[in-house]
């Protein structure tokens, strides 16, 4: 059972009626709620990996994107940065999908995310495609 803090491994997921396929996420939200009528019990920010360092620098250059560096977790094998989208919340029911705990997010870094969250002035996208 996943928690606040994990990062999980989604085979496959919708956005904008699109199918992805093998992303990561990390764990924001572990309660069960509500949203427009709709069950959900898992809020995630999508993460991402940098291909370099001119990706770097242009996805950096959205103030809500967050940087995690790969010593910022602990997820096996994971040499690579990234970034995690912050404006976007994903809910999951997680009986209709299907992931995998692939790590977390050190304390400290979580913490500081969440501050970043908090105090980022952007409306915050809530992507419920995965919950029909």
């Amino acid at each position: 059972m996943c928690k606040i803090g994990d990062i999980i491994l989604v085979e496959s997921y919708f956005k904008d009626s699109k199918i992805m396929e093998h992303h990561s996420f990390i764990v924001v939200g572990d309660e069960a709620g509500q949203i427009q009528g709709l069950d959900y019990d898992l809020i995630c920010n999508v993460m991402s990996s940098f291909k370099d360092e001119e990706q770097k620098k242009k996805k950096l250059s959205f103030p809500c994107n967050y940087p995690i560096k790969h010593t910022d977790t602990n997820v096996v094998g994971n040499k690579k940065d990234g970034y995690t989208k912050t404006e976007q919340f994903y809910y999951f029911n997680k009986q209709k999908i299907d992931y995998k705990i692939i790590g977390s997010v050190n304390i400290d870094v979580f913490n500081d995310l969440i501050k970043f969250i908090e105090e980022m002035n952007k409306q915050i996208e809530h992507i419920m495609d995965n919950l029909i």
